[in-house]
């Protein structure tokens, strides 16, 4: 199998590495370094390409190259589904910094067909899932929430934190730990007010945050009562709002 990477951000970097830690053999092309011509005779000995570029860029970079392409072309976009093109999304997030082989071997993939992935990774071990096209804008969608959203208020929090002069390490072995709980247990991992039921000290700390954290704070705590609601089937009342 000979493939054809595309691409030159940080999907490309990783897959290009995980390819070279395996040993398998890869031709690259980006606009940066390499002109037209030389992305025409490295298709002609391709089997495979991989489109690792922008999901608004993936349909017309088919349609402008590989048209008349007889092997396969993928990409890897959690949400994109674009007819004739495999999709195998890697959950997994991808840094500057490149990952150890027994890692990048860990990532699960998702996939139309478990079958087709090893078909056209026949040297990869990776664990697959099945995803299926009408499920994938809900899937990515918990993709960013999941894996971004918690960043983006660690770096309010870690702002603040600073502020007070709490160490950035002490903040980060408390958020290690509270993962470790979660992943340990998900659903008994929670501590704090919310878990107590404790109001009082809820309405105390959203009177001590700045008005766009406490908003986002009051957020959190209506979602978190209206699940609970929901799942138990009793009444909420938001008396600190």
């Amino acid at each position: 199998m000979t493939y054809l990477l595309i691409g030159s951000g940080r999907v490309a970097t990783h897959v290009k590495h995980y390819l070279s830690l395996k040993g398998i053999p890869l031709l690259e092309w980006n606009r940066k370094n390499h002109s037209i011509e030389d992305l025409r005779e490295k298709t002609a000995q391709a089997d495979t390409v991989l489109l690792a570029i922008k999901d608004g860029a993936i349909r017309e970079f088919r349609d402008a190259h590989f048209k008349d392409f007889k092997g396969t072309v993928v990409h890897f976009s959690g949400s994109l589904s674009v007819e004739g093109i495999e999709s195998f999304h890697p959950l997994m997030t991808f840094g500057p910094s490149l990952y150890d082989l027994d890692f990048y071997e860990r990532i699960y993939f998702a996939a139309a067909s478990k079958k087709r992935f090893k078909e056209i990774f026949p040297a990869l071990s990776n664990p697959v899932f099945e995803l299926m096209d009408k499920n994938k804008a809900l899937y990515h969608a918990l993709c960013v929430m999941s894996g971004n959203f918690p960043q983006i208020l660690w770096q309010a929090c870690l702002q603040k934190f600073e502020e007070l002069n709490v160490p950035q390490e002490a903040v980060g072995l408390y958020l290690e730990k509270n993962l470790e709980n979660f992943l340990a247990a998900p659903g008994k991992s929670l501590t704090g007010p919310l878990a107590r039921g404790d109001t009082a000290t809820i309405e105390k700390n959203i009177d001590a945050l700045p008005a766009r954290m406490a908003k986002l704070y009051q957020a959190f705590v209506k979602y978190f009562l209206d699940r609970n609601a929901k799942t138990l089937g009793e009444p909420t009342s938001h008396c600190f709002f």
